[in-house]
């Protein structure tokens, strides 16, 4: 996942899936943190209050993920509730299936396929968009350089923040991570190391 694109979704989606009597509800929405995934969660929860499951699995990105069953057999509800999440390279997302139990009991093969069905047809729904990673970076250069500086800044798509004017310009620029290492060789070429550039990321 550190190498591929990662995708987060632009709007909530809820879908609906019946599976041998059995209703699963999929609901998906944007969470850029632990706390807010958790809070959808429980208010899913409380949504559904009188479903049987409330499965769920969140991926916020590479390292920092949880998936649980309630109260399904493990390993049958949340476990592949993420990986439809990693199959989509899906991200700052969570995702919850609500089961309300229809009398008929899947087994623990059906159970995985029933989840991970509902998660796909949620997903599948969803209207993606890629996430690019940005690093925040400070730049100091002399005034006879600001107009090559807005031309690198123009071409590579950079965001200019702010600039200060003091004894140089000083600016404060956030640059997609795909062209970093371009954009740091460009102003070093063409300020003949003029560009004093530190990476100010926290």
């Amino acid at each position: 996942m550190a190498d591929s694109p990662c995708f987060t979704i632009t709007k909530p989606v809820r879908q609906e899936v019946r599976i041998k009597r059995s209703v699963f509800i999929g609901s998906l929405e944007a969470t850029v943190d632990r706390n807010a995934a958790e809070a959808y969660v429980d208010r899913i929860r409380s949504e559904y209050a009188d479903a049987s499951h409330n499965c769920f699995a969140y991926r916020l990105d590479r390292d920092n993920f949880r998936y649980y069953d309630d109260g399904e057999p493990s390993s049958t509800a949340g476990k592949p509730i993420l990986a439809m999440l990693d199959k989509y390279q899906v991200v700052q997302a969570t995702l919850v299936v609500t089961r309300y139990f229809g009398g008929t009991k899947l087994g623990v093969g059906g159970l995985i396929q029933a989840y991970g069905r509902c998660a796909e047809e949620t997903l599948q729904h969803a209207a993606l968009q890629r996430l690019i990673h940005y690093h925040s970076l400070e730049i100091s250069y002399p005034y006879n350089l600001t107009r090559q500086f807005q031309y690198l800044v123009d071409k590579l798509d950079v965001d200019l923040q702010k600039s200060a004017f003091g004894t140089d310009v000083t600016s404060i620029v956030r640059v997609p991570e795909e062209r970093l290492d371009q954009f740091k060789k460009e102003l070093n070429r063409t300020g003949n190391g003029r560009f004093h550039i530190t990476i100010v990321d926290h």
